[in-house]
């Protein structure tokens, strides 16, 4: 669902116009601005700030630039020379030297948790209408906890000491069975991999966790004893996070880990928001979707975002259609198979996305931040899995399968979420080889 980005860049032009080009083969699409920059005619279209600093005059002079140019709350990124801390209005903050590979990464893992937060806020809002019983549990942990996998060197007993004086847990895994071990058994807020000697076992740790959707979005150091541009290149594409070099002090070390546990503490929070408005006041029982009035009445709240500046969105509209949909006496297969196809549904969309069934064989999902080329992706990847379902007739050697139609549209100004649902049914109905027989 990944999609091209807009990224507004601050610094001095040598070192800007460099990571420019550099982001570019990241699908970043970039625009430098300085302190007197116009106004952007639609602030809403930058989903990133990211400013290189020198100094922190030169993090104040870009935060100004930013808020002048497209005023509004985006994530906003400062690559510093020194450990930055204490500015509620910097996301997150990239210690120098860096990879225009790590800052890539980082934009798009905090335009991500953005989304989320956002979404999650509003969902919250319109849960609350339908009946608040005044429920808000923190289900993350009071303490952040950290995961250290390698030999217990004294890096490792440094590492312990200074996060216990920060009030963090600190769990050592000495072999990489023990790690999975840990990562199956309980969340962490980042994992530290001490690469000495061991960096194939490192690198094959991080690979790992970046297949596995519980474990995507967790943080991952790696403590290097190289530090050369061209292994750390290769350390990112393995889904590193950040690399504490030899050099780094036991107070940096400890910083960077507990910004990037903070950052994955707040993705949890947002998670937990989401989930929490799914409850049968919002859900259809029979397919674990919403139902179809809450997500009406969602999508309007986010229109109104949406005119505020503060969120863009698209809706996808899916229709399912059975083989066996002529055969009056094999409706009931096919109904449950429809209830089937709606929990995959659920399960393949972002925890963000929110998905309804609108009529008996239709069906609409809300994705927030994204674009035509993410919908698509996700269209067909629905299609290709009920394709390749096997649903159960009434006749258990004789299984069938769904084909899925869809068709995606984006708000247009002004519009209502009862006319955005109609057109993208519409445009739906017009897809429709069959409709277009009848």
């Amino acid at each position: 669902m990944g999609r091209e980005l807009n990224v507004l860049l601050f610094g001095h032009p040598d070192r800007v116009d460099g990571l420019g080009q550099a982001l570019d083969s990241f699908t970043l699409s970039t625009r430098t601005i300085r302190g007197d920059s116009p106004p952007a005619r639609n602030p809403r279209h930058w989903a990133c700030g990211v400013i290189l600093a020198e100094n922190d005059r030169d993090v104040a002079d870009g935060l100004a630039a930013l808020q002048g140019f497209a005023p509004g709350r985006r994530p906003v990124i400062v690559v510093h020379p020194d450990t930055l801390s204490g500015n509620d209005a910097v996301d997150s903050w990239i210690r120098e030297p860096t990879l225009p590979v790590q800052i890539a990464a980082r934009i798009r893992a905090l335009t991500r948790l953005h989304a989320m937060e956002e979404v999650a806020k509003r969902r919250t809002a319109v849960t609350a209408l339908y009946g608040d019983r005044g429920r808000s549990l923190d289900p993350v942990d009071p303490m952040p906890c950290v995961l250290y996998v390698g030999d217990a060197s004294p890096r490792f007993m440094a590492l312990q000491h200074t996060l216990r004086g920060a009030d963090a847990e600190v769990i050592g895994a000495f072999s990489s069975y023990s790690a999975f071990d840990y990562l199956h058994e309980r969340p962490f807020d980042a994992v530290v991999l001490n690469a000495a000697g061991k960096r194939d076992v490192a690198f094959t740790i991080s690979s790992a966790m970046r297949r596995n959707a519980r474990l995507y979005h967790t943080p991952v150091l790696l403590m290097d004893t190289e530090d050369d541009p061209q292994s750390a290149e290769e350390a990112y594409a393995r889904g590193v996070s950040d690399i504490i070099s030899p050099s780094t002090g036991d107070a940096e070390m400890r910083d960077r880990i507990l910004a990037l546990a903070a950052e994955r503490r707040r993705r949890r929070r947002a998670k937990a928001a989401l989930e929490a408005c799914r409850e049968p006041r919002t859900l259809d029982i029979e397919t674990g979707l919403f139902h179809a009035a809450f997500v009406t009445s969602h999508l309007q709240d986010l229109i109104h975002a949406a005119a505020r500046d503060e969120l863009s969105l698209s809706v996808l509209a899916l229709k399912v259609v059975s083989p066996l949909s002529g055969d009056t006496g094999d409706t009931g297969a096919t109904e449950k198979a429809k209830r089937q196809f709606a929990a995959m549904l659920r399960h393949l969309l972002r925890t963000e996305d929110a998905a309804a069934r609108i009529g008996p064989d239709t069906f609409l999902a809300i994705l927030p931040f994204t674009d035509t080329a993410g919908i698509d992706c996700v269209a067909k990847r629905v299609a290709a899995i009920a394709d390749c379902t096997a649903f159960e007739s009434e006749d258990p050697l004789q299984p069938f399968r769904l084909s899925v139609l869809s068709a995606s549209v984006d708000l247009r100004p002004d519009e209502a979420a009862e006319g955005l649902i109609e057109r993208a049914v519409a445009k739906l109905r017009r897809n429709d080889p069959l409709a277009a027989l009848g």
